[in-house]
């Protein structure tokens, strides 16, 4: 445990207290991460260092402009990175994984030099650049997609040219070697300026097809793929003034792509509907000044698609609320934020509802904007977790303000109680829940009963220091670590009484376990030099070594059904995982977490729990047994997901060595599977199966989602987000 000084605003009173998560609208609070990009066009939100939280990647179209990076440190805190620099007028970033190794590469149209280039990503923070064209006039917007389904992401673009030089639509083939070669596709040059270009199977047979617009032709067109990369035109409007931006969303959920435009000069905008044949009835959504960008996603949560755009002539971003039958409802996202080119959805702090990050030309402005819908995140320094069987929840302690949250099987946070000023170690037996507390009117074990929060048990040890993490024996007595004061505090359920149990040898005692196969206690020292994981005997109170971690700032330590224990270190952000013989390295079962704290396993669901004091969050990782390995490249070829965050649907590719029997399933951040996606032996060979983003009853809310891959004896599980 780490212990923070904060001042609480906000007193609550009563044993129990229940909040409900949900509102009925979304509320956006702006946070600026810069105000110094100048002339800012582009923005995407990704995930680009893969340590568990969104980054931010903007480009400028200034005559020295740059491809910056908004590297996030876990608290949306921002320090900039500049990525490539003294570009002329860059207008378009798009992130994807080009060369198959599962990092983020960034592709940038530079429209002042006619350039299109890729930054590879190596992972460690580094990108090389590669010019993919030097001669496409007026590269202005990209998207990366597998047109020919080889498995290899290419890269689209469209022209736009001021001085009547017909504006190309094309596509660049990747080969897959290393480094890529790019072969470019002429798919049409009918438009003179066109701004936009977008890639989907808009006719469902499984191929991609193309979406573009031409902004003096004031016409939207999509190109149907025979399967051959051939692509046959279509016209959708032909009479929409100006036409600027065009992307492909299911809108009204009826299982085929919509099309949603923004039209900046004419401020106009609207959705076209697919009829399911690929004809599309125009729905206008009225005047928006200077339209520059319009997109669709979930942002009440209430299961159906909204709509959010981003205007060039007015001075805040709006949302359109659907109803349930694509009726909409505009809304003005209440900040001033003028000259808007791009706002894309994310996932910024973890709380199940979706964010917003947009980039202004005018002011020179990137901002997040973080919807309060599933509001407030009730985490406040977060130290413990549990799993209540019983009733189905977590229960999490929190440092800063004293309360236990609970979080329910769908995900909901609310208060348990809120009676405590510092909640640390939490531990059930039977029906109570026993929790540590060192400050405040209950100063030492306090137990809640589950089925109400209401207090039954209390026991005030005056001595006490500083107490930690708490654990039972099966016979009725608690154990609490003591930290500064070097201690074991053994206290009896029964009759309310407390012992010193070890004074000595302990050195910073944190997290504490009783190993009940070996009757004994373990704990995790932080201060005794090699950070041992300590034993206590039960009979005598005697302190040894079990094995020297070698890990600074050890907290918490919990174990699964298969004599496994693990330990959390909140320095580096990691959980290690010890074999029963505690002979072996510790391996790293978990990473990229922000102060883990006071770890658990929930051993019915095989769920390790981790709570981050440092970003006020709770991490749920499925853990998979069968004496399974990590995925062998020699057996499997890299998993690659894309993309990732999704929001209609996401793409899994890998390839099998030999015939395997093969499982893919879905899972909430609780453990619960909500998908079986494949379950079944497979031959050798290239695989790529998509999904649509929905449970097995047919729907599934943006949220936090874990992918396991169960192939053969060898498991993988990846964390994706759904928008």
């Amino acid at each position: 445990m780490k212990r923070h000084i904060k001042n609480i605003g906000l007193i609550f009173i009563g044993s129990l207290v229940s909040i409900s998560q949900g509102v009925a609208q979304p509320e956006f609070i702006q946070h600026q991460v810069t105000n110094t990009f100048t002339k800012g066009a582009d923005v995407i939100s990704v995930d680009l260092d893969k340590d568990g939280d969104m980054d931010i990647i903007g480009v400028n179209t200034h005559t020295v402009a740059q491809v910056a990076w908004w590297k996030n440190n876990g608290f949306n805190e921002f320090t900039k990175v500049i990525i490539r620099d003294n570009l002329s007028s860059a207008r378009s970033v798009r992130a994807g994984d080009l060369n198959d190794d599962q990092e983020n590469d960034l592709v940038v149209a530079v429209y002042g030099a006619d350039d299109i280039i890729y930054l590879e990503n190596d992972g460690n923070e580094s990108f090389t650049e590669y010019v993919v064209d030097s001669n496409f006039v007026g590269a202005h917007t990209i998207d990366i997609k597998d047109v020919n389904d080889d498995g290899n992401m290419d890269i689209l673009c469209s022209g736009f040219d001021y001085y009547f030089h017909n504006g190309e639509i094309a596509w660049w083939e990747n080969d897959g070697l290393a480094p890529i070669g790019w072969t470019k596709h002429l798919i049409s040059d009918r438009f003179q300026q066109s701004p936009f270009i977008y890639g989907e199977d808009m006719d469902n047979d499984d191929d991609l097809d193309i979406v573009a617009c031409g902004e003096l032709n004031d016409e939207i067109l999509w190109w149907e793929n025979d399967g051959n990369e051939n692509f046959d035109e279509h016209m959708v409007d032909s009479l929409i003034d100006a036409i600027h931006t065009v992307i492909a969303r299911d809108v009204d959920l009826d299982g085929d792509m919509d099309i949603l435009a923004s039209a900046c000069m004419s401020s106009q905008i609207a959705w076209y509907e697919n009829d399911g044949s690929q004809d599309f009835i125009k729905h206008p959504l009225g005047y928006f000044a200077g339209a520059l960008w319009l997109d669709a996603t979930d942002l009440d949560n209430d299961g159906d698609r909204d709509l959010f755009g981003a205007p060039q002539g007015a001075t805040m971003l709006a949302w359109w609320e659907n109803n349930g039958t694509q009726q909409f409802n505009k809304h003005n996202i209440t900040s001033n934020f003028t000259q808007s080119f791009c706002v894309v959805p994310t996932m910024m702090d973890n709380d199940n509802d979706t964010d917003l990050v947009a980039i202004g030309w005018q002011s020179n402005k990137i901002s997040w904007f973080e919807n309060k819908l599933e509001d407030p995140n009730l985490f406040d320094i977060p130290e413990s977790v549990v799993y209540d069987s019983e009733y189905n929840r977590y229960l999490i302690s929190n440092c800063g303000n004293g309360s236990i949250v609970q979080i329910d099987s769908l995900g909901q946070q609310s208060y348990f109680n809120t009676d405590l000023t510092v909640s640390v170690g939490m531990h059930i037996v039977g029906d109570t829940l026993f929790v540590s507390s060192d400050e405040g009117e209950y100063t030492g074990v306090v137990g809640f009963l589950l089925s109400t929060g209401e207090i039954v048990f209390y026991v005030d040890i005056v001595e006490k220091q500083l107490l930690n993490d708490i654990t039972s024996d099966l016979t009725g007595n608690l154990y609490v670590t003591d930290s500064d004061a070097n201690r074991i505090y053994k206290v009896n359920i029964n009759d309310l009484t407390y012992s010193t149990f070890v004074s000595a040898g302990l050195g910073w005692p944190n997290g504490i376990m009783y190993d009940m196969a070996n009757n004994r206690l373990l704990v995790l020292s932080c201060s005794l030099p090699n950070r041992p994981l300590l034993a206590v005997n039960m009979e005598d109170s005697t302190v040894s070594t079990v094995v020297n971690t070698g890990t600074n700032a050890n907290d918490g330590i919990t174990a699964d059904n298969y004599g496994n224990t693990y330990f959390a270190s909140w320095s580096n952000g990691k959980v290690y995982r010890y074999d029963e013989s505690f002979t072996n390295p510790p391996e790293v079962v978990s990473s990229g977490h922000s102060g883990p704290a006071d770890i658990f396993f929930n051993k019915l669901n095989n769920i390790l729990a981790v709570p981050n004091t440092n970003s006020n969050s709770v991490d749920f990782i499925p853990i998979t047994f069968t004496n399974q390995k990590e995925i062998n490249q020699e057996d499997v070829k890299i998993i690659r997901l894309f993309p990732n965050p999704f929001t209609d649907q996401i793409q899994f590719d890998f390839y099998l060595s030999e015939k395997t029997l093969t499982k893919i399933s879905v899972y909430d951040i609780l453990g619960n599977k909500i998908a079986e996606l494949i379950n079944e032996e497979l031959s050798r060979g290239d695989y790529s199966i998509s999904w649509n983003g929905k449970d097995d009853n047919g729907s599934l809310k943006p949220g936090i989602y874990f992918i396991a891959f169960n192939i053969g004896d060898y498991f993988k599980t990846f964390k994706i987000i759904k928008h």
